[in-house]
């Protein structure tokens, strides 16, 4: 059954959390959609936040994860704002209730919410306004709960990256250089940012640092980078270097002494 609301904000909630999605699985394209319009400011992320509060309390599983999925996303795809507020006490604490969960669904539900947990703690660490999370998790844990365990590169790639960067505009493609137009359209690399024509972002990988584990569009470099073909240092975006560039003006010189020897032998 899907619910329809009286605000863009709870409609869009209530349609990708809808306890009848097929598979019980998260839109993935319509859920990064939802993250872009918080990080624009076109959805208040107050709004958002006590929208999907509301959504958990709704008693059914399959909507309370597809609820704890989008507010991951948006944590981590959605900036700042949101990560504010759904790192405050009334959203941490709905969470928390969920752990006392008797569904079917119950130990998938709870194992999602300790994940959830465990990586927003990280991802805020050392952010005093986002506190609260890892004073939760504390909590959880002298009660007696067990939190997976993380690996040590996924721990650290959490801790680095609290969130997908800010879109970057430009009028040119930030690789080729190419300026946009109606027929050579922007987009934008959900792993750096930057902004791209279709030929130098036409790669698609999943970013699984931002909670996105289906294949999208990212840049030439990002691509190469997230599929490990060169490392993080290089720079695969950097334009190659002109055909046509001039020899500096030691090398003239030195051309010039040479010039002037043979000169003086002739």
């Amino acid at each position: 059954m899907r619910f329809f609301y009286g605000s863009p904000i709870e409609d869009d909630i209530g349609r990708l959390t809808a306890e009848d999605v097929p598979n019980h699985e998260l839109d993935m394209s319509e859920a990064l959609n939802f993250a872009d319009r918080v990080r624009s400011k076109e959805y208040s992320a107050k709004d958002v936040a006590y929208a999907l509060r509301s959504r958990l309390e709704y008693p059914n599983p399959n909507a309370q994860i597809l609820a704890l999925s989008l507010a991951d996303i948006c944590v981590k795809n959605g900036g700042g704002l949101i990560q504010l507020e759904l790192s405050r006490r009334e959203f941490v604490d709905a969470m928390a209730s969920l752990l006392d969960s008797k569904t079917g669904r119950d130990y998938e539900l709870r194992q999602l919410v300790l994940r959830l947990i465990q990586e927003w703690a990280a991802l805020f660490r050392g952010n005093s306004e986002m506190g609260y999370v890892a004073g939760a998790m504390e909590r959880m844990r002298r009660s007696g709960y067990s939190f997976p365990k993380l690996s040590a590169p996924a721990s650290s790639a959490m801790i680095d990256t609290a969130s997908a960067p800010e879109w970057v505009d430009s009028p040119v493609c930030q690789r080729c250089r190419m300026a946009f137009t109606l027929t050579n359209r922007k987009h934008h690399c959900r792993n750096c940012g930057l902004c791209f024509c279709n030929d130098c972002s036409s790669n698609s990988t999943p970013i699984p640092k931002f909670a996105i584990y289906e294949s999208v569009r990212v840049c030439h470099g990002c691509y190469l980078r997230l599929k490990k073909i060169v490392p993080d240092t290089d720079d695969p975006n950097s334009p190659p270097p002109r055909s046509d560039s001039r020899p500096s003006p030691s090398a003239r010189a030195v051309s010039a002494d040479d010039d002037n020897d043979d000169e003086l032998k002739r």
